[in-house]
């Protein structure tokens, strides 16, 4: 199938800070790595210039295992800019509020994923991949912390 070009693009990413450390508790580690069970936290902001009506930027900030007890493996931080144009200027508003918040979003951790396995690789534990990520109560959560009546 011959396909069309959606109407948010992705322009650029910008990689603001990153911290990967390796943890290995003064006793080693005795069980398989699990990765996976690692505590995330990730916060979001949608940044929009007032002079750029069709442009703006979603910021990321990532923590992966350095709230509370931390698990053997990688300790990661990050915070990373992706900025987007909306190419269709005759959308709605629901359309142009769906594209900045479920689909950018969407779009800036799926591209942060690949940039965390790419980061990862060259260390000891491997590549980390960041597990899938439930969008409705990541949505909802910031919701909540924007507007904290809801």
């Amino acid at each position: 199938m011959k396909t069309q070009n959606s109407p948010l693009q992705c322009q650029a990413s910008f990689l603001n800070s990153l911290s990967v450390k390796a943890f290995v508790p003064k006793q080693g580690i005795k069980e398989s790595l699990s990765m996976s069970d690692y505590v995330i936290d990730l916060n979001f902001d949608i940044l929009e210039d007032a002079n750029e009506a069709n442009e703006f930027m979603v910021r990321i900030e990532i923590d992966i295992n350095n709230k509370g007890k931390k698990m053997p493996g990688y300790v990661i931080s990050l915070k990373t800019d992706y900025i987007f144009q909306i190419t269709d200027i005759g959308l709605d508003e629901t359309a142009i509020n769906n594209l900045k918040t479920l689909s950018a979003i969407s779009i800036s951790i799926a591209k942060l994923r690949g940039d965390l396995e790419r980061m990862t690789q060259s260390y000891q534990f491997g590549i980390y991949n960041l597990p899938s990520i439930d969008m409705k109560d990541l949505l909802t959560k910031k919701n909540a912390l924007i507007d904290p009546k809801k």
